[in-house]
């Protein structure tokens, strides 16, 4: 089945071998959340504070507009990540319509964690973006009623927002050389190595990825090679293909990017480890558009002092082929006759696929420690579009319950994706140790009613679905959760 990474906690076959982990969780900030001001109240021109109208019937400047301060400028304001702006009566009402059709789908804004029948998270959820239900109602009686704007005097105070990036950096690289992408072409993955040039230890707090060209990159991954042999495989061209991974020996995770995801900070007494004199690989997935481009894309770091009081632990789990491994895959609709097989049929709107692992009593000769799970998140591709993460624990506490849902997301959007942080204290925070079951369930939609999906077929001019498999390609599929745990740093660390 292959050996185990001591890091992400996966045999190598299913994970770094034939896996892309996307998306590792912004642990303190997040890309679209409110600004640090009270959500129920502006500014006067004193500074002071203003209190937020009650209307009976919504207007703009009473209403709509202290919504989108709360939850949408963040993003749809200038500097934002939002393809248009969301501050002025102008702004709103010119989009109105379609403001409505995205607040009553829950679309926007973009959150995909939501409690179902199914998964009922028991935390609370930190930036946690949704709409209440109140919220809605009041937008959308504000679009039936024709959009007024009101009392110009009930309006809050504008509000400026600071750039989405990573907060007091202290280095950033760029990969070595430009690289072409040809267009048209099948998806490439890249491998760059990079020299931080770290005489010591070091300790890293925050991290942050600047797509080149965002038409082509589909995801970042940052590899800590710890022996420099990247070097070698990148060469006189610069890089080297690297399907799965990065193809070096004892491979550590840094850092990872998705369309969606925010700068990760973890705050200054928590951080990950990078070796001394450890080459970091960057592993680019380029989806090719119509024409060639030429890429650079950069990262950024936050290093921090010196050792922290935690350690950050980058927990990967699932993408599982067959049941014969560590990480099973468990019986689904049609499988074969042999066993159970990770096969999304053409046409299907609610195929599932599910898989388990018991963490074990020992990772890389060492006993597994509890680990307290601060962030979890789901990577799936486009058919993906729910994914459940459970645990059945060994040896449950008494503040810890046997059987858990971690995370649902019902509303994935792969253009979306993030890490949900739990808005708990350490010791609310629900933990994982040997014995403990975890389960992972992914439903996918490959149908054409599936606007993604659509999009695929058209990028491929196919004129319908296709059988899908586990893959890294971005027309196959996968379904892996990623946990963001930690622990306290150790001697050995």
């Amino acid at each position: 089945m292959g050996r185990y990474d001591p890091v992400t906690m996966l045999p190598l076959r299913s994970a770094l071998a034939s896996s892309v982990f996307v998306l590792v969780a912004a642990v303190a900030a997040a890309a679209c959340s409110s600004s640090s001001n009270d959500p129920a109240a502006g500014n006067d021109a004193t500074g002071a504070a203003k209190p937020r109208p009650v209307e009976a019937s919504p207007t703009f400047a009473g209403t709509v507009e202290w919504i989108m301060q709360e939850r949408c400028q963040q993003c749809h304001s200038q500097g934002g990540i939002a393809p248009f702006p969301l501050v002025t009566y102008e702004d709103v009402k010119g989009v109105a319509a379609i403001a409505k059709e995205k607040v009553v789908s829950r679309e926007m804004p973009p959150w995909g964690a939501f409690d179902d029948e199914a998964c009922k998270v028991s935390h609370k959820w930190k930036d946690d973006l949704r709409l209440t239900d109140d919220e809605i109602a009041k937008i959308v009686q504000w679009v039936d009623s024709g959009a007024p704007m009101g009392d110009p005097a009930l309006r809050p105070a504008p509000k400026t927002y600071p750039p989405i990036a990573l907060a007091n950096k202290t280095h950033s690289f760029p990969i070595p050389q430009e690289y072409e992408v040809q267009g048209g072409g099948p998806d490439d993955i890249r491998c760059f190595s990079v020299d931080p040039g770290f005489v010591q230890d070091t300790w890293i707090g925050g991290v942050n990825v600047l797509p080149g060209d965002s038409r082509v990159v589909h995801h970042v991954i940052v590899y800590v090679d710890p022996k420099g042999e990247s070097v070698a495989k990148a060469g006189a061209e610069g890089s080297y293909r690297c399907f799965g991974g990065p193809d070096v020996s004892d491979p550590s995770l840094l850092l990872a990017w998705a369309p969606g995801v925010p700068p990760v900070d973890y705050g200054d007494e928590t951080g990950l480890k990078v070796t001394k004199g450890a080459r970091l690989v960057v592993q680019v997935h380029y989806h090719p558009s119509n024409v060639s481009v030429k890429d650079r894309t950069a990262f950024e770091l936050r290093a921090l002092g010196g050792k922290p009081t935690w350690a950050a632990q980058v927990i990967l789990l699932g993408n599982a082929d067959d049941d014969r491994g560590p990480i099973k895959l468990l019986p689904g609709p049609n499988d074969p006759a042999e066993g159970p097989r990770f096969v999304i049929p053409p046409n299907v709107a609610k195929h599932t696929e599910s898989m388990e692992v018991v963490i074990p009593e020992t990772i890389g000769g060492f006993p597994f420690p509890e680990v307290s799970i601060r962030t979890s998140g789901a990577h799936m591709h486009w058919a993906g579009v729910d994914m459940k993460i459970e645990v059945e624990r060994r040896a449950p506490t008494p503040t810890q319950p046997a059987k858990e849902c971690l995370l649902g997301t019902p509303k994935y959007d792969f253009n979306w994706q993030r890490g949900y942080e739990y808005d708990e204290p350490a010791e609310k925070l629900p933990a994982i140790g040997p014995g403990d079951k975890l389960r992972f369930t992914c439903t996918y939609d490959n149908t054409t009613a599936n606007r993604h999906v659509r999009k695929a077929l058209a990028e491929q001019q196919m004129a319908s679905p296709a059988e899908i498999r586990l893959g890294e390609q971005t027309l196959d599929e996968m379904c892996l959760g990623v946990l963001v745990g930690v622990r306290r740093a150790s001697l050995a660390d």
